[in-house]
């Protein structure tokens, strides 16, 4: 079971090993910075925002609770690392908009990202940041309303009300470009 491999690297870690640490970072490096690029919309940004993340997750180790999942506490400080980064530039959604289409970013590409299809893309930049990062994380990383809620900071009812508005927002989205593109 992932959860427990990764409560024995907690461990060793906690036992002096820090080599152990290497390897939660090599096993979740890519789904943070796939995380922080989508809410950031910055490559340059995540990978400081994923850095951080794993500094803070390494010097808080030791009040780790292992009763929750290791990859959900490690994204939910991730998800607080990026909304402060958002906080301190005063970014808005509409400034995200503005510079994401200005850079013409990319976002890291996981296996099964809805944000490589060219029709997703811009629906998903009409979401707001918790139903984005709600998709993201439900299409993604296969994350269920209770984990969700863990790493955006909601309950799991709240979870699955942001993930039944950005579906709803999506099938319209969707609707409305068919409507477009048919003669």
């Amino acid at each position: 079971m992932e959860t427990q491999a990764d409560i024995l690297l907690v461990d060793r870690v906690l036992q002096g090993e820090e080599s152990a640490f290497e390897s939660l970072v090599i096993k979740y490096q890519a789904t943070l910075r796939a995380l922080a690029t989508n809410m950031l919309g910055d490559r340059d940004e995540a990978r400081d925002v994923a850095q951080e993340t794993f500094l803070q997750a390494y010097s808080g180790l030791s009040r780790f609770d292992r009763a929750r999942n290791f990859k959900t506490w490690l994204l939910a400080i991730g998800v607080k690392r990026c909304l402060d980064r958002l906080r301190r530039k005063k970014t808005s959604w509409k400034y995200f908009h503005q510079e994401t289409q200005e850079r013409n970013l990319g976002l890291v590409k996981p296996a099964r990202s809805i944000e490589e299809s060219e029709i997703f893309y811009p629906l998903l930049k009409k979401l707001n940041q918790k139903e984005r990062t709600a998709v993201s994380l439900w299409v993604n990383e296969d994350f269920q309303a209770r984990e969700i809620g863990a790493v955006i900071g909601c309950s799991e009812a709240t979870a699955r009300v942001h993930l039944f508005n950005a579906r709803k927002k999506l099938k319209k989205g969707l609707g409305e470009s068919k409507n477009e593109v048919t003669p």
